[in-house]
């Protein structure tokens, strides 16, 4: 006689794997400080000082205002930095510790655990592109939108390749150097101290 409740061995489907890694990946990213302060305060305090200051001292960048020429390249700055930065730092760290080898006994393959780190990245810039953009736009940035469904669906394919080339050439130094020489290395880094 079967039970409703018997077991049944097996690993989950390789999407519920990837989704699960991803959860925890980014609630690690959000859960420590400095990748915060990083991610979302430092860049939206530069825009916020950069146009103020620029206003102030009356610069004029090549006809256009501060403020137009801040708001896009702030995010775009942010962006690059994290996807690099995150995951360097993250992953030398968990190389140095044991946790990819300790990953690398269960059920999620390499790739899951890959796909897992960058849909968490994601995560983290969309919030970088969301928080930065809402303040441009209170500090009065006036985006050109001639075509905004065009504008949004140029501006999410230049994102995702910078954030994957960003993070391949973070995970690729992640591989080659030591935890501590990631972190040296890593652009951010040098802030934060």
């Amino acid at each position: 006689m079967t039970s409703t409740f018997s077991p049944a061995p097996g690993a989950a489907p390789l999407t519920g794997q990837v989704a699960a890694q991803a959860r925890m990946e980014a609630r690690l990213m959000l859960r420590n400080g400095e990748q915060l302060l990083l991610a979302i305060v430092i860049p939206v305090i530069v825009l916020v000082g950069g146009v103020l200051g620029a206003e102030r001292l009356g610069l004029d960048l090549d006809g256009h205002r501060p403020v137009d020429v801040l708001a896009p390249g702030v995010p775009a700055l942010a962006v690059m930095s994290t996807a690099f930065t995150s995951i360097a730092i993250a992953t030398g760290f968990e190389r140095r510790y044991g946790v990819i080898k300790r990953l690398g006994a269960s059920p999620l393959p390499r790739s899951g655990l890959l796909i897992g780190k960058v849909l968490a990245l994601l995560n983290v810039v969309a919030l970088q592109l969301v928080v930065p953009v809402v303040v441009g736009l209170l500090l009065g940035w006036k985006p050109s939108l001639d075509n905004p469904p065009l504008s949004v669906a140029a501006t999410a394919p230049a994102v995702a390749a910078g954030t994957r080339a960003f993070a391949s050439l973070g995970l690729f130094v992640a591989g080659v150097l030591r935890a501590e020489a990631t972190l040296a290395l890593s652009p951010t880094s040098s802030t934060s101290c």
